[in-house]
């Protein structure tokens, strides 16, 4: 679009924009139409918001969402169009490429989700010991589609070229909470199961092995591991590929990326794809060049909410969960003809699909939660800049919101619904901070750590999970599933053959039995009868719910950690060391040695700072990035130091260190001369 036309031919161009997005004929859409009835959701908002900013329009998700309507919407492009920089062949998002890619595999910062996934591996975390990861499994079956069964070779090559195309599947994560995207000779090895001569029985028994491994594994992203690929060949000459990506690589865009091209390449191994321009190191450094200016408005924005959040929905946990974590699954589908009736009702009420789902998620969770107030974790998947080839770069891109959903008062559902999209979009504006920041901030208010350990991922209007040429290629997608650490329940919505499929993927082992069938049932009814029964949409559905059900208590459930160390042993010497820097770092009088390092007001940064100060004293080994996190206060501090290195040599610095301390200035001053005239 060219923002110096008029305001007639901008007219022409948004409504062929618009219904060229909403799949809608021309006619269908006038300046007058209520976009949001015409299907218009979040994600395809945000996606046209950074398309006219790439265009040099000064717009914003917020001002579109308030008024939902063509002739709006050209009203305010016409006076918002700026002299935003144009892309250059010297630029990168308007920022000089010398600040971007000078050193293209030079340590990184960890994008804030990224950050929350790697310390979220940790078992001292609570709910933690699990990575974020999607695996997947497709059957290719050679007697209904008339094809060979996979190539091992072939299939390498394409793995090969795949991991040398995209930076991000050489993803390393350094102890110092930064990523190296490693030089393109690192491989994917494919394991390789040849299964064609076992007997069916056997056979089947061992593919269970690998799902139930494949499933729940961890994979070694600080050796640079973050993409695992299996090959199974069958007896009847199917063959079944396995697919495990560590989510700190790829969003949920990305998979979709990474698939398409992995097929491409497989198909043809000698098509040449398009080269990138840009590298997700670009995008990450874009991003950090505007990080100071997001902080003073959408920061500054959550930062006035902070007081009025309420915490995650309290369910029926166990006491304390497994040292094993269980991820299940459970899932049912809308099927094409239900989905068009569910997006029919949704358009009358001038509501999105996703925000409909998440009512029925929250209205759920309320049956159960003592609070019937609660924050619950919605992930995002916009891409907040706009450049060359964007849209085909793999990485971590994700963003969430916090959204505050009051189930209280008796309401409609279709009440509770709006009320839920204007909190929607109100936390969609600024999701430029995202949702780790907020939990950040929430916990140094607080002085605990704050969790949502409820998340609602919504990937519609995404496109399906799965392409065409992907499911011709490797065949039909038979089990797939994905775990994160902090996490309860995740329940996804996506595209899948038409219609909706709809997974929850639970900590099986936290809840009380028989409380995940019980909510499941409930909400997946809930959505059948939204779709088959127009009356419901007007009722108060929380009168539906079973009598007899297990409602949490009012205390928090008790994770178990493992403790690494006896802190009532810690060599006070080096607590006190330790406090002495805390102090001068983070702040506090350094009196509460178990002190969270959140709670007493650090964040990554100061962090940063603490462990430097620390190795100055106690060595460059005595401390890195993942210790900190693993036990991030005074006492865990010093355990890890005391634990990391030579105990004797730690004690004899710690001593002098404390000698130090305990001389005033007059005396240190005198100490510091007769040093130096010797």
């Amino acid at each position: 679009m060219n923002k110096n036309s008029n305001s007639a031919s901008l007219l022409e161009d948004v409504l062929a924009v618009v219904s060229n997005t909403l799949n809608l004929q021309p006619e269908a859409v006038s300046a007058e139409c209520n976009l949001i009835e015409a299907g218009l959701d979040s994600i395809t908002l945000m996606n046209l918001v950074s398309t006219w900013r790439a265009a040099g329009y000064d717009i914003n998700f917020a001002d579109l969402a308030k008024k939902p309507f063509v002739g709006a919407w050209v009203e305010y492009l016409r006076v918002s169009a700026t002299s935003l920089a144009d892309n250059t062949q010297d630029t990168i998002f308007g920022i000089p490429k010398i600040k971007i890619g000078k050193l293209p595999h030079a340590p990184f910062s960890l994008a804030p989700m990224q950050y929350a996934y790697w310390l979220g591996r940790d078992v001292n975390q609570p709910l933690g010991g699990v990575s974020a990861h999607l695996y997947c499994e497709f059957e290719l079956s050679a007697i209904n589609d008339k094809s060979q069964p996979l190539d091992l070779a072939r299939l390498t090559l394409a793995i090969e070229k795949l991991v040398q195309r995209h930076s991000s599947l050489r993803l390393q994560v350094c102890s110092s909470g930064q990523q190296i995207h490693n030089p393109s000779n690192n491989t994917v090895h494919v394991i390789f199961n040849d299964l064609r001569d076992k007997p069916t029985d056997v056979a089947q028994q061992l593919l269970e092995q690998y799902r139930s491994t494949y499933s729940s594994q961890m994979l070694d992203i600080e050796s640079g591991e973050v993409f695992a690929v299996a090959l199974s060949l069958l007896e009847n000459g199917n063959s079944r590929l396995h697919l495990d990506i560590d989510m700190i690589a790829a969003d949920a865009v990305s998979y979709r990326t990474l698939l398409r091209d992995l097929a491409l390449l497989y198909d043809d191994p000698d098509v040449e794809l398009a080269d990138l321009a840009i590298s997700y190191k670009d995008c990450r450094m874009a991003i950090e060049h505007n990080w100071e200016s997001i902080k003073e408005s959408s920061g500054m924005w959550w930062q006035t909410q902070l007081a009025s959040l309420p915490n995650g929905p309290l369910l029926p946990l166990k006491a304390a969960s497994s040292q094993h974590p269980i991820t299940t699954r459970r899932h049912f589908n809308i099927d094409p003809q239900r989905k068009a009736q569910l997006y029919a009702q949704c358009r009358q009420y001038g509501l999105t699909p996703s925000v409909v789902l998440a009512t029925v998620l929250a209205e759920t969770l309320a049956g159960w939660s003592k609070d019937p107030r609660f924050i619950l974790n919605v992930p995002l998947f916009q891409r907040p800049l706009a450049g060359p080839n964007i849209k085909e770069v793999v990485g971590d891109f994700s963003s969430s919101i916090l959204l505050d959903v009051d189930t209280g008062p008796t309401a409609t559902f279709v009440t509770r619904a709006r009320d839920v999209q204007s909190s929607m979009h109100e936390g969609a504006a600024r999701a430029d901070y995202g949702g780790v920041h907020v939990l950040r901030d929430l916990g140094r208010a607080r002085g605990q750590q704050v969790t949502a350990p409820v998340v609602f991922t919504s990937a519609l209007n995404l496109g399906e999970l799965f392409d065409a040429n992907v499911r011709r290629v490797f065949g039909d997608p038979i089990w797939i599933i994905s775990q994160g650490p902090q996490v309860l329940l995740d329940a996804q919505v996506t595209e899948l053959d038409g219609g909706i499929l709809i997974n929850w993927d639970c900590r099986e082992d936290a809840f009380v039995d028989g409380v995940l069938d019980a909510m499941f049932n409930f909400f997946s009814n809930t959505v059948v009868n939204l779709v088959t029964e127009p009356d419901y949409w007007n009722t108060y559905i929380g009168d539906t719910l079973p009598k007899n059900r297990a409602v949490a208590e009012l205390q928090e459930p008790v994770i178990t950690k493992n403790v690494k160390h006896d802190e009532t042993s810690l060599s006070m010497p080096v607590v006190r060391v330790v406090a002495s820097i805390w102090h001068e770092v983070i702040g506090g009088d350094g009196s509460n040695i178990h002190q969270n390092l959140f709670a007493a007001g650090g964040d990554s940064v100061l962090a940063s700072s603490l462990i430097a100060q620390i190795r100055e004293i106690f060595g460059s080994n005595s401390i890195d990035m993942k210790s900190l996190f693993s036990s991030p206060s005074i006492a865990g501090i010093a355990a890890s130091i005391t634990y990391s290195t030579d105990v004797e040599e730690v004690l004899q610095i710690a001593q002098v260190y404390c000698e130090i301390l305990d001389l005033d200035d007059d005396a240190l001053s005198a100490e510091l001369e007769m040093e130096g005239s010797l």
